[in-house]
């Protein structure tokens, strides 16, 4: 087997972004075909996800070091795929503004994520960041060009930011090599001139991962965007944020000095502040998406541990974190009617209303599900490196978290829905289709999975930070 071959992945999912944009454009897709393209394409990105657990498992470096298949990478690939896949199968395709664009942005965040993944350079990471990023601000803009335009807008503050982070550290190590630029630093030293640009880069990178209280842009976004492009905007985008964060956290991890205290500081406001936020809020996709504020904060308290148990216990969540933030806002669909549109969905649409239950449990953080795994191995780091103050101030948020979950699910299962004369368009129910039913079933049975079988996925985790060079 060549070294090659482990591109195929990748390959298979640009490839198929790309029909879908020319398609679209051109009209190539015939009408008979269109009720079975998300279908399709759901199928392509198994296909995907199934090469890429085979193919992947092959160590390779190509392009002289620019991309590097490790453990890391397939780790991470392989969450970004199945979120993909499933956010696919789930949407409610009738709430979304185009079927062909929303099916090639979903790809394209999808391999952005993956670039950025088995990046072994900073180019890599920023090209693979921002075109997830970019494919964001496009589903924004299909619905609400406004919030189209203030998310490109903050988005360009962040790029702003991560490129003068870059820029430094580069001029601090003389390569943008991941593997040199840790050599290099062993050597710098801890200094401010390296301090600062590290703050601008990492606070570059908590904006594209709406770390609050960097969320200011992204989460008006995703409440304005369609169900497809809110998952995009807060999981997909979120993840490849993430990525890009650990890789730059393993690079820096001789001179912590320079990013820990702020990681803990900025993980402590988003568990606590989107924990919070999450129980003072009624509508399903506000508090979901604060939901997700508060579980990206365990991921930063991960990276602020700065060893190998932290990281792992990070990428563990991650991908958790993927599944759950990418997929929830489609599985609930328009919601336009606020709370109300989710009263008694428990006995109307019980798959959806499992695959909303599961994906808000898993966020808040709730045992035995894949979220509270991941942030049980994050608690344990930091109990582990003595960080008990922001080990309590994470449980504190996790408490708020699981209060407002429990809310959302006493509409599902208890609230009586409204009497089928008085739905109006707003309070419509998500269409109910073979495909969307079989997605929710999906996404239940992953995230339950997930947590179920999450020893040797947290084995897979630490072998991804053991690839980084972390000790």
């Amino acid at each position: 087997m060549t070294k090659e071959l482990v591109l195929i992945p990748e390959a298979l999912v640009l490839a198929t972004a790309l029909l879908l944009l020319l398609a679209g454009r051109f009209g190539g897709v015939p009408p008979s075909l269109r009720p079975q393209l998300p279908a399709l394409v759901a199928g392509v990105v198994l296909i995907a996800l199934v090469l890429e657990l085979w193919l992947g498992a092959t160590l390779a470096s190509l392009f002289d070091g620019g991309f590097v298949q490790d453990r890391f990478a397939l780790f991470a690939k392989a969450a970004v795929l199945l979120a993909a896949g499933t956010a696919i199968a789930v949407a409610d395709w009738s709430a979304e503004d185009s079927v062909s664009v929303g099916l090639a942005m979903q790809l394209l965040a999808a391999f952005g994520v993956m670039v950025a993944a088995s990046a072994g350079d900073f180019v890599g990471l920023w090209a693979g960041l921002e075109l997830a990023a970019a494919a964001g601000v496009v589903l924004v803009g299909l619905r609400r060009p406004d919030l189209g335009l203030r998310l490109l807008v903050a988005g360009g503050v962040a790029t702003a930011l991560l490129g003068i982070g870059f820029a430094f550290v580069y001029a601090t190590a003389g390569t943008a090599d991941l593997f040199l630029i840790r050599g290099a630093m062993e050597l710098a030293g801890p200094t401010v001139p390296l301090a600062v640009p590290v703050l601008l880069l990492l606070g570059g990178l908590a904006v594209r991962a709406s770390i609050a209280p960097f969320h200011i842009a992204s989460i008006p976004a995703a409440l304005g965007a369609t169900p497809l492009g809110a998952g995009l905007v807060l999981g997909l985008v979120a993840a490849g944020a993430f990525i890009v964060a650990i890789k730059v956290v393993a690079v820096l991890s001789p001179v912590p000095q320079v990013f820990s205290a702020y990681l803990a500081v900025i993980a402590a406001v988003a568990m606590v502040g989107g924990g919070a936020a999450a129980l003072a809020v009624r509508a399903p996709r506000a508090r979901l998406a604060y939901l997700a504020v508060s579980q990206a904060g365990w991921v930063a308290a991960g990276l602020a541990t700065n060893y190998r148990d932290g990281l792992a216990g990070a990428l563990f969540l991650v991908g958790a974190f993927t599944l759950a933030a990418a997929c929830g806002p489609v599985v609930l669909g328009g919601v336009e009617g606020g709370e109300a549109s989710l009263a008694g969905m428990g006995a109307l649409r019980p798959a959806r209303a499992a695959g909303i239950a599961i994906a808000f449990l898993s966020l808040a953080g709730a045992p035995p599900l894949a979220g509270f795994f991941g942030e049980f191995a994050v608690a344990a780091a930091l109990a582990q490196g003595g960080h008990f103050e922001l080990l309590a101030l994470g449980v504190l948020g996790s408490v708020l978290s699981v209060a407002a979950a429990l809310g959302t699910l006493r509409v599902l299962y208890i609230q009586s829905p409204p009497e089928e004369a008085r739905r109006g368009g707003g309070l419509a129910l998500p269409a109910l289709t073979a495909l969307s039913t079989a997605g929710a079933v999906a996404l239940f049975v992953v995230i339950a999975a997930y947590g179920v079988f999450g020893n040797p996925i947290f084995g897979l985790a630490f072998q991804g930070a053991e690839a980084l060079g972390l000790r």
